[in-house]
């Protein structure tokens, strides 16, 4: 049973990497997985690119196939909407720590990078998540609503965002 299921795993493996590569993915991509349906997600993704004025990140919803083969890739379930991920050159983070890292990497006015770090150095990180995941993402499509769809594309945005 156990080289079965190490075979199954083996194969899921080939074909999560295939589609990674196949939607452009890169080892060096800093991909943030978002809802693409909630309101308040692609708000935020909206605020990342208007600050990204370096063109760090790239995104992927986390329902597209991309997202579902990079949550795979972290042994992660796939199916779980309940956090925006960063994934930053293979290694993953989500809750506060994805919020924190990326707004550390963001062209933001006064000591908002500076107020990020000591914010994941301070705060213990127990407390960051309990604010991001028990209280915002439990209450994001309540308090900001969903779309019906993913977000449409613009075509100079086109490369920023994985399939």
């Amino acid at each position: 049973a156990s080289a079965v299921r190490g075979s199954l795993q083996s194969v899921l493996d080939y074909a999560v990497e295939e589609v990674l590569e196949d939607n452009g993915y890169k080892l060096s991509d800093k991909v943030i997985l978002f809802d693409g349906v909630c309101n308040l997600c692609n708000s935020a993704v909206n605020f990342v690119l208007d600050h990204d004025t370096e063109e760090r990140f790239r995104f992927a919803a986390l329902q597209s196939e991309t997202g579902h083969a990079l949550l795979r890739k972290a042994r992660r379930d796939p199916h779980d909407l309940s956090t925006m991920v960063l994934v930053e050159e293979g290694v993953v983070f989500d809750q506060s720590d994805a919020v924190l890292r990326i707004g550390q990497q963001l062209t933001l006015p006064g000591n908002a990078q500076l107020a990020a770090a000591v914010a994941r150095v301070v705060v213990p990180k127990p407390v960051r998540d309990w604010l991001c995941t028990d209280v915002v993402s439990k209450n994001r499509i309540k308090w900001f609503g969903m779309s019906g769809q993913c977000r449409l594309m613009d075509d100079d945005l086109e490369t920023r965002f994985l399939s």
